[in-house]
């Protein structure tokens, strides 16, 4: 398989190899006959023929070959060149190798036909390929070998081929047999006509050839488009070579037949372009071989009349055809193609002349170029270039160059780009082909009607297509004269107006001079000599074109494009005039003409790129300054084209500044002032963004080169952040209600501070500060005192006090001799001086525990923030000297409830940052200031805003908290006095934060309270205040208080249940929320609803907790409550929500587990089993529970509690034995026990429990589902 595969991709390497050998092999041909051509095009290559058949001609005539070889008859290096083109055609194929020998072999076909006599059949196979240009080929291949032979042979050949087109089995077959008919016999009669011109072909040739004729006209209407595109070509060869033996008119196949049928199919929808093409041709063809055709004018006519739109290259084809068909007979369409170009062609003396060029002149001149249809005019136009072109000696051309060139500027006004284009081609060759005199009047003309406007008029009928395509639009106002006024004014600065001809011959700007057909007019070759006239012009043509390169006009940007390429052969011609162009660029940057504008800043932008400092320094200040002035142009084209150069142009000054040496202390030094003083105080934003960035970018790169222009920079920077800050945040600000300013002024603030800091005005300050010594303070610091007095702008302001903070802390001792400093420090209380006195700054963290404990706006609250962790972020030695007044206020502080939309967030986090850097951990901090912390809270406390109250709150619950469990006495008192203190009176939102702190103390300290120590106060009067705070109104704030008192009552075993009952049980009556299996409320609630069932949940789950956890342990009070307190959960748990059943199962739990009945010493069995028939009724509803299964587990949890206490309390001895089982007891017989308290549990309870516990066996748990069946069991073994 590998080997198959090896030779697989063998052969497609050699199928794809050897034809690029054989092109190769090919241009070396081509180079050694003299051509330069370089195109793998076969219509271009075909060119070069005549110049390879002079070649050839000359190496086989040459017998003393440098190529000889062993062989005898191969020693020609033509020969080998043949036989390995014969070679690969056999091995590989392929479209180039096959035209190769048809190449080599038509251009000296006397010689080299003979090799191939005896290879016709190979021929022949050829032809039946299933490629169809490789058919074509071959075709005409075999037409030149058979044409060489003698008559029998030749009419044999021609028999044979006649029959082969009847063959309708093979459609390849007939193809190539159709086309190798027609170029057989244009072959042989172009033969006969240049050969024997005198002699008629002798009569049974002319029937045969008529025959022919005849079949090949039978597939004209062929259902095979293939068939009938062959056979049009074949009778194309036929009349381009000789008269068509077929009648002129009548019935049947005759040459008006043949006339109409093909102008029918140029026009046609259904006809391929290559049908149109083939047809167009082969009508161009029919005049040139019978220099009588009788309709020579019926088919300029209707090629004429054939215009269709969108078909403009087609258009080229019928310019060529008309060509041909105007001058008849003296065409060079008439040559061997092979052997003589058409610059040699010479018709022979006795050909019929049917010259009717006039005729289709006038035509063109008169009806076709003055349409009103604009698809007409640009046909027209192309028709006309090229009967200039190939016409451009005849006398009728050269008499009415005037009215030509008229013809061609009337089509300059048109909307579209191709007929400009052909116009101005058509007007460079009219100039040419003038005498000096008539170039005169050309130009006269030509200048007056491309600088005035004029245009020619059309008349508009109904039927005038006014905007065609895209044109739609556009200007009317003559705007399509646009490039040729260009050129024009081009030409008339210059003093030389007959230059606009040069300039429009190398203004080739349409891809369609790029296509084969466009290529065939030449015009590289006259662009070429146009650009050696135009090179005395250079100095002053330089600056000019190179500015309109980058015309915002496409048409004249390509123009000009092609106009300096063709120029300028010098690299470094931009190098030479760089001077000129610069001056010519910025004196166009202001140009009254958007346009110009527009180009001026492209082109400024691609001169300047990669530029060095000093070719450009001197220019440097004006450009920037025309450039602001140009973004702000009211074109926005124009703006964003200055917006790209004025960005090149910053990249370019940056790397100037990157430099060492004068040049880049004299870069910053001219760049700097423009920048400040026009840049970024500019009221355009680009300007003012752009500058800023610029200036941000050269403080990083010039460095040090920034000091001396310190004094100026930082300053106009510092003013700068106030005047770029966008002035809705100031109307905001001003125009704030006082309730918005206590709201949102505070985060606004910090956010327009925020802002100024990080904003890049900033960065670049701080660059320039790095720099700084006392050769610049003295002229910078004064400045600094008034922009801090006079300053309007918040940004300002505190841009103006961080760079205070940065000098102070880079160069303390440099600032010390400015008397400005003390002035500083006075005015900038973020950041008090290392050297200021201690009274002061005490004073200063005294007033700032004022303000923020007695004022309410938060603007007091957010500047004692910023400023004490100024303090500990810039002077902490001194915050530490004070930390007995900055801590506790911070530890204060960052308990605040933060506000998102006020900003309060950030203020926390900042206090808790202050204080967790000076504080060794929040345990060791609080007990190190506990006396100061105490202080501050117990003040806040007793504040009288609710805010700092809850505050308050919340700080001492965190003190509490921390020290909970290591507080012992002085501290245990002060901490409990300051919360009993903070719990008297009235009810405010935060207050709940000091019960939590009150239940966490008690409960973790709780021995230390049994021991009496002064000043502390009892556990009696704890209770009693909680107790107390238990009875207030608010329901959330009664069930803080209700937790509190669970959480102290459970760790200190106190009874207070009488006083609990009496306040939980009628919360727990009033609130009933709807069961689980009552109706849902409708979606359309409202919200106050939804609320407030949610509260009367919270309210019953904290009744229940609150009654597991106080559950006393005294027999006495037992007895008193327990009957009650199970029958009211037992009540619950049937009929309330799942949350709800939670909470009363866990409370059951903790009832259960502290219950006195279950243990030996308080034994009671009447109450116990009423009591348990009640709990296993009640325990049915959640272990049935299907929906939840933490209901089923909690109550799981309860029936395994039961089973354990009670039998737990079972007396199990036997003689002293102890037996640890239930079942070992039972079946032991006459065993003594004192009382047996599975008899509390009846028959009913444990059926009960059986069915609930069963349900559970398909619990979807395993755990739950194991469980069951364990307990089950269990009570299925009870005696």
């Amino acid at each position: 398989m590998s080997h198959v595969f090896f030779l697989e991709q063998m052969h497609l390497f050699i199928t794809l190899l050897f034809p690029q050998i054989v092109l190769y092999l090919r241009m070396c041909l081509v180079y050694s006959a003299g051509a330069t051509s370089t195109s793998q095009s076969l219509m271009d290559m075909q060119d070069d023929a005549p110049l390879i058949g002079c070649y050839v001609q000359s190496l086989l005539s040459n017998e003393a070959s440098p190529y000889s070889a062993t062989k005898g008859g191969e020693a020609n290096p033509v020969h080998i060149y043949m036989d390995l083109l014969q070679q690969l055609l056999s091995a590989v194929g392929g479209i180039p190798v096959m035209y190769c020998l048809l190449e080599v072999v038509s251009v000296c076909p006397e010689k080299l036909t003979p090799n191939f006599v005896d290879k016709i059949d190979w021929i022949k196979g050829l032809m039946n390929t299933n490629k169809e240009d490789m058919r074509e080929l071959a075709a005409q291949l075999y037409a030149v070998v058979v044409s060489t032979m003698s008559g029998n042979e030749l009419r044999t050949a021609v028999q044979n081929l006649i029959k082969t087109t009847k063959d309708t089995h093979s459609p390849e077959t007939q193809h190539g047999a159709i086309l190798a008919l027609g170029y057989m016999v244009g072959r042989y009669m172009n033969k006969r006509r240049s050969l024997m011109p005198t002699e008629p072909t002798p009569k049974e040739n002319e029937e045969l050839i008529a025959i022919a004729t005849k079949a090949i006209g039978s597939f004209l209407d062929s259902e095979s488009p293939l068939l009938t595109v062959a056979a049009v070509t074949a009778l194309g060869e036929i009349g381009r070579n000789s008269v068509l033996l077929i009648p002129a008119d009548g019935n049947g196949f005759t040459k008006l037949s043949l006339v109409d049928n093909l102008l029918a199919r140029i026009p046609s929808g259904k006809e391929t372009g290559k049908m149109k093409e083939r047809a167009i041709q082969t009508l161009g063809f029919l005049p040139v071989g019978d220099g009588e055709f009788p309709h020579q004018k019926k088919i300029l006519q209707g090629l004429m009349d054939s215009v269709e739109a969108k078909q403009v290259e087609l258009q080229f084809t019928v310019g060529e055809a008309l060509t041909n068909a105007a001058i008849g007979s003296c065409s060079g369409a008439a040559r061997d193609v092979w052997t003589c170009t058409e610059d040699q062609y010479c018709p022979p003396d006795n050909v019929k002349n049917n010259d009717i060029v006039p005729w289709v002149l006038n035509s063109v001149l008169s009806k076709y170029i003055s349409s009103p249809n604009p698809h007409v005019r640009q046909a027209a136009c192309i028709w006309l270039l090229s009967l200039v072109k190939k016409l451009s000696h005849h006398k009728e051309i050269q008499s009415h160059l005037k009215e030509i060139q008229t013809a061609f500027i009337s089509i300059l006004s048109d909307p579209d780009e191709l007929s400009q284009d052909v116009a101005s081609k058509g007007l460079g060759m009219v100039y040419e082909l003038g005498g000096e005199q008539d170039q005169q009047e050309l130009v006269s003309t030509l200048v007056e009607t491309l600088m005035t406007g004029k245009r020619a008029k059309h008349t508009v009928s109904e039927d005038t297509e006014v905007f065609r395509g895209e044109s739609l639009g556009k200007a009317p106002d003559g705007q399509g004269l646009s490039t040729y006024k260009e050129l024009c004014a081009l030409a008339s600065d210059l003093n030389q107006p007959d230059l606009v001809y040069k300039f429009m011959n190398l203004a080739n700007h349409h891809a369609m001079w790029n296509s084969r057909k466009g290529a065939a007019f030449g015009f590289n070759i006259i662009a070429a000599k146009a650009g050696e006239q135009l090179a005395p012009f250079l100095p002053q043509l330089v600056p000019r074109l190179y500015r309109y390169q980058f015309d915002p006009n496409l048409a004249i940007r390509q123009a000009m494009t092609s106009i300096w390429d063709a120029l300028v052969t010098d690299k470094t011609i931009v190098e030479k005039y760089f001077k000129e162009i610069l001056q010519d660029v910025i004196s166009s940057l202001t140009s009254n003409m958007w346009r110009v504008r527009e180009s001026s800043c492209l082109a400024l932008n691609d001169l300047i790129r990669g530029r060095q400092a000093d070719e450009i320094i001197d220019r440097l200040s004006e450009i920037w300054e025309t450039l602001f002035r140009v973004l702000d142009d009211i074109k926005e084209s124009v703006r964003k084209a200055a917006d790209l150069t004025l960005k090149t142009l910053s990249k370019v000054c940056v790397r100037m500044c990157e430099s060492t040496g004068v040049t880049a202390q004299r870069t910053v030094a001219v760049l700097l002032p423009t920048l400040l003083d026009k840049g970024i105080i500019s009221n355009v934003t680009e300007v003012r963004t752009l500058s800023i960035q610029t200036l941000v970018k050269i403080s990083k790169t010039a460095g040090s080169r920034l000091k001396p222009h310190a004094p100026r920079l930082i300053p106009a920077l510092l003013e700068a952040l106030s005047v770029l800050e966008p002035q809705v945040l100031n109307y905001l600000s001003l125009r704030a209600t006082e309730q918005e300013k206590v709201s949102r002024s505070s985060a606004m603030d910090a956010a327009r501070l925020s802002a100024a800091k990080s904003s890049p005005m900033m960065e670049t300050i701080n660059m320039c500060l790095q720099h700084l010594d006392v050769s610049v303070l003295g002229e910078l610091v004064p400045k600094l005192c008034d922009l801090l007095k006079s300053g309007i702008g918040l940004g300002t302001k505190g841009g103006c006090a961080s760079v205070i903070v940065s000098l102070t802390v880079q160069c303390p001792q440099d600032l010390t001799p400015y008397s400005a400093t003390t002035e500083l420090q006075n005015n900038t209380l973020c950041f008090p001086h290392q050297t200021a006195k201690d009274g002061s700054v005490e004073k200063l963290l005294q007033k700032l525990n004022t303000w923020y404990l007695e004022k309410e706006e938060a603007l007091y609250r957010s500047s004692c923030c910023l400023v004490v962790h100024a303090i500990s972020h810039y002077s902490p030695d001194v915050l530490k000297a004070h930390a007995g007044v900055a801590l506790p206020l911070a530890f204060l502080a960052m308990h605040q409830e933060p506000e998102e939309e006020k900003g309060e967030s950030a203020e926390a986090n900042l206090w808790s940052e202050v204080w967790q850097e000076h504080v060794p951990g929040s345990f060791g901090g609080i007990r190190l200031y506990m006396t100061e912390l105490i202080a501050i809270t117990q003040r806040a406390l007793q504040s009288q805003s609710w805010k700092m109250k809850a505050q308050g709150a919340a700080a001492m619950a965190t003190i509490a908290k921390q020290q909970t469990g290591s507080l012992v006495a002085p501290h245990l008192g002060m901490v409990l006095s300051a919360l009993l203190q903070g719990l008297a009176g009235r009810t405010w939102a935060g207050k709940e934060e000091l019960l939590k702190a009150v239940g966490s103390v008690v409960s973790k300290c709780s021995v230390e309270l049994q021991k009496p120590a002064a000043g502390q106060p009892t556990l009696s009067e704890v209770l009693d205040l909680v107790l107390k705070e238990c009875k207030k109104e608010s329901l959330v704030y009664r069930m803080a208080a209700l937790r509190s008192a669970a959480d102290i009552l459970e760790s200190t075993q106190e009874d207070r249940f009488q006083e609990i009952t009496d306040i939980v049980l009628p919360l727990i009556k009033k609130n009933q929320p709807a069961s689980a299996s009552s109706p849902k409320h409708d979606d359309d609630d409202d919200d106050d609803e939804a609320k407030a069932r949610e509260l009367q949940t919270e309210v019953l789950l904290c009744a229940f907790e609150t009654l597991g956890k106080t559950w006393p342990k005294t027999i006495q009070t037992q007895n008193q409550f327990q009957n009650e307190v199970c029958s009211l959960m037992c009540d619950r748990l049937k009929l309330s929500t799942w949350r709800v059943q939670l909470g009363v199962l866990r409370a059951l739990k903790v009832f259960y587990q502290g219950l006195l009945l279950l243990d030996k010493d308080h034994q009671n069995a009447a109450v116990l089993t009423e009591m348990l028939s009640e709990t296993c009724t009640a325990l049915a509803t959640p272990l049935e529970n299907k929906s939840y299964s933490s209901v089923r587990t909690d109550a799981l949890a309860v029936v395994e509690l039961l089973l354990k206490r009670i039998e737990g309390s079972i007396d199990l001895t036997v003689s002293n034995v102890p037996c640890t089982n239930i079942n070992d007891f039972v079946v032991i017989d006459n065993m003594p026990t004192h009382y047996d308290q599975w008899e509390c549990l009846s028959e009913r309870s444990r059926q009960q429990l059986q069915r609930s516990l069963a349900t559970m066996e398909t619990d979807s748990r395993p755990d739950l589902k194991d469980k069951a069946q364990t307990m089950r069991r269990k009570i299925q073994a009870l005696p």
